[in-house]
């Protein structure tokens, strides 16, 4: 009965502390990616208004946002003192971190639910026999704009009425869409979306970077598939005018769609780059691939090296504190450059006894007890455990370097932590 409830509350503290330490840093993240999100909002309709494949370069400015949560900035600089460190300070209230964790598990549910709601309705959509594809053509019965969705196994609805006319043009739109691993895009996003759910902006922008990612699928299968434009705008318009609000009663909202539910103005900013569509160099769009590889990897590297390890060892810090009954404790000393703590190994901790009363002179009468901490780990600053512990009479003490048993504290929970 013993161990049960101490493996209860081992497990209570542990998921305290995993719950606290990722609500921390992500909250972090979230608040960076507001910024960054703003920055990207600002220049892709002002510089990189009329470039296609530059705006779509712009949302890889989100994933080294990801990786921000253990930044130096917020605790050693003023700026991010000021513009972050208020979010550690509310993760100390507990409620604060149970309810961001909340937060992603209800924001997580909700896009699977929608998910599995959409797949099983393609599922029962019979399959197609009008176009020949490497991938499921499914057949809806009634008026729908066509999409595609299903990262693994990729299904292209289309309405069983659609024009033969416009059906060569959408399944390429579709097909290109699969094949540029757009919905595998969509889906970081999604998951991007969950763990930084409080910045509103990201759900805002779903159709701002939908739009982005129509763009480029429209530049690629046009020039790849060698359609005429005219064609193309023209299956645009037939789409969208047979798609009224039927998109939304089915659920499409997480599949890339052809004629996207949008405003009057996008669609029509839409054609207007279909209309003035001009081929592009594969050479120049390759090099522009790579450089945003390596940018991204470069900006990830750069915020790794501003950040906290993943482990990071007080070796060289300790701390003592004197006790003359269990309800009077000193003042706790930090021994930063070890002059009471001279060292300490996995079975004991060495202390200077002369250099300890120097600090204490009022335990040299005997009676209490002085206690010592040793080494540990944090995660961030503040958040971190492990390390040992040792005690001894005051009275037992003599001159000379003594010897205290080091209890030490890293058991298997302390060892998730440290991996996580």
């Amino acid at each position: 009965m013993q161990g049960t409830q101490l493996f209860l509350s081992n497990l209570y503290f542990f998921l305290e502390f995993v719950c606290v330490y990722f609500a921390t840093i992500l909250g972090f993240c979230a608040i960076m990616s507001v910024f960054v999100t703003g920055i990207i909002l600002i220049l892709r309709s002002t510089v990189f208004s009329k470039h296609i494949f530059g705006r779509a370069a712009l949302w890889c400015l989100l994933i080294p946002v990801i990786f921000c949560g253990k930044l130096h900035l917020y605790y050693q600089t003023y700026v991010g003192f000021k513009l972050f460190y208020w979010w550690y300070e509310l993760c100390v209230t507990r409620w604060i971190s149970v309810l961001y964790c909340a937060g992603i598990a209800v924001t997580g549910l909700v896009f699977i639910t929608k998910r599995k709601r959409l797949r099983r309705r393609v599922d029962h959509l019979y399959d197609s026999k009008r176009f020949s594809s490497k991938y499921t053509i499914k057949e809806y019965p009634g008026q729908v704009s066509s999409f595609c969705t299903g990262c693994i196994k990729p299904v292209i609805v289309i309405p069983e009425d659609i024009d033969d006319s416009r059906l060569f043009v959408v399944i390429r739109h579709e097909e290109t869409h699969i094949r540029l691993g757009h919905l595998w895009i969509l889906l970081a996003y999604d998951i991007l979306r969950t763990l930084l759910w409080p910045n509103i902006l990201l759900h805002i922008c779903v159709r701002f970077f939908k739009r982005d990612l129509e763009d480029v699928c429209d530049a690629v299968t046009i020039q790849r598939g060698r359609i005429n434009a005219y064609d193309y705008g023209e299956a645009i318009i037939g789409c969208a005018k047979d798609m009224l609000d039927i998109r939304k009663k089915l659920g499409l909202e997480n599949g890339m769609s052809f004629a996207v539910d949008d405003s009057f103005m996008a669609i029509r900013k839409r054609l207007e780059r279909i209309a003035c569509h001009k081929a592009y160099n594969t050479r120049t769009l390759t090099a522009l691939i790579v450089v945003t590889i390596m940018l991204v990897v470069a900006g990830i590297g750069l915020v790794k090296a501003g950040s906290y390890e993943r482990i990071n060892y007080n070796d060289e810090i300790s701390s003592v504190c004197f006790s003359n009954n269990f309800n009077d404790i000193s003042d706790i000393f930090v021994d930063y450059d070890q002059s009471v703590v001279t060292g300490y190994d996995d079975e004991y901790i060495y202390v200077d006894a002369d250099a300890l009363f120097e600090k204490y002179p009022e335990a040299r009468t005997g009676g209490g007890y002085f206690y010592f901490s040793v080494g540990g780990y944090y995660k961030i600053p503040g958040i971190g455990g492990g390390g040992g512990w040792g005690e001894i009479d005051a009275g037992d003490i003599s001159s000379g370097t003594i010897t205290i048993i080091n209890h030490t504290e890293i058991d298997i929970w302390n060892r998730i932590i440290m991996w996580l």
